[in-house]
């Protein structure tokens, strides 16, 4: 993998390339939708960009420090600091991921060398693809792993995927998806993986966590599963493959109006047992962090989560945040122990 380095090391030749971002930005945001960016906390954001840059074909549109105001957000003390990269799949204003690193604070992984059906923070950002087998080569070349080889899903007469999980350093999974039958339309950016458009979280309960996001929320669900796999096989979450055909996989996927992009998945194992993590979801530790959404009224939007019994982990607060600019940012406390924010440009 690699190591960490000082900040001021691994930032400096990305900062002297790229402008920072400005508070008044006019970058392209869809309100009221689903999630505009994944925050990874990461040990080397600079080793972290150049893989990207290479397995996904992404590219940095920011670098820069992190806000004091956000840093205050999260929790942490005037002497953590952090910096921050932005990436994007080129041709895309949704789904940026932001690689944080911090100085100054102490840090373990949300999910250390954790299982597939150990519970707690997000197991995976969800890319498409149109040739897995490649990326997973590409990847090996940095040492990543997979819980498995890619392997072919086999969903129905009419419908077959090609999947593999990365496993990348500091914890961070990469759920990566070709459409075999039928085939991909549209996704005319997509030359390496695509940008990310959806995420991952394996819960204890998927009907709590579905009432969370429909009630408290206000999400709707676009895709309710109970069922085991169909037959015995290699399978892409790594499991046995005696306990394949007898474990059913309780399955969800939310959005907040129904769309392609930003969705939500949760996957709870009935019958397995894992360790949970979810105490360790928060900065600045190490994973994939938070999901970002951006709405037009984060006053609004966050008094009627609290009046629907949501709890706020930081009320709306004026935070910059490149590239959008000067925001209202928000956060709320999820069942799962993972905590999501919403976003207003100011």
């Amino acid at each position: 993998m690699f190591g960490k380095l000082s900040v001021s090391t691994v930032i400096v030749v990305v900062l002297a390339m790229l402008p920072p971002a400005q508070a008044d930005s006019d970058w392209p945001l869809e309100m009221d939708v689903g999630w505009q960016e994944a925050v990874l906390s990461v040990t080397n954001a600079a080793q972290w960009q150049a893989q990207l840059e290479d397995v996904a074909g992404w590219t940095a549109v920011y670098s820069g420090p992190v806000d004091r105001k956000q840093l205050n957000a999260w929790g942490l003390g005037n002497g953590v600091s952090a910096e921050a990269i932005v990436l994007q799949n080129s041709g895309e204003s949704q789904g940026l991921v932001r690689l944080v690193q911090f100085s100054g604070a102490e840090q373990v992984q949300i999910r250390s060398s954790a299982q597939s059906w150990d519970t707690g923070g997000f197991l995976s950002l969800l890319l498409r693809s149109r040739g897995v087998d490649k990326n997973f080569a590409d990847a090996r070349r940095h040492q990543w792993t997979g819980y498995n080889d890619p392997v072919t899903l086999y969903l129905g007469p009419e419908r077959r995927l090609r999947n593999v999980v990365l496993r990348g350093p500091d914890g961070i999974n990469f759920g990566v998806y070709e459409r075999v039958v039928p085939g991909l339309p549209g996704w005319p950016n997509l030359k390496k993986l695509s940008r990310p458009f959806n995420s991952m979280q394996i819960v204890k309960d998927r009907d709590a966590t579905v009432a969370f996001y429909e009630n408290v929320l206000g999400f709707v669900s676009m895709s309710i599963g109970n069922s085991p796999a169909a037959q015995a096989d290699a399978n892409n979450f790594g499991l046995p493959a005696n306990l394949v055909t007898s474990t059913p996989l309780r399955s969800a996927i939310m959005h907040p109006v129904g769309g392609e992009s930003g969705r939500v998945e949760f996957v709870e194992w009935d019958g397995l047992e894992g360790r949970d993590l979810s105490e360790r979801a928060l900065a600045p530790n190490l994973g994939i962090l938070t999901l970002r959404f951006p709405v037009s009224d984060a006053v609004a939007r966050a008094a009627g989560i609290v009046a629907r019994g949501g709890r706020l982990m930081t009320k709306p607060t004026t935070v910059t945040m490149p590239p959008y600019g000067d925001v209202s940012l928000f956060s709320v406390t999820t069942p799962d122990g993972v905590f999501l924010e919403f976003f207003e440009p100011l």
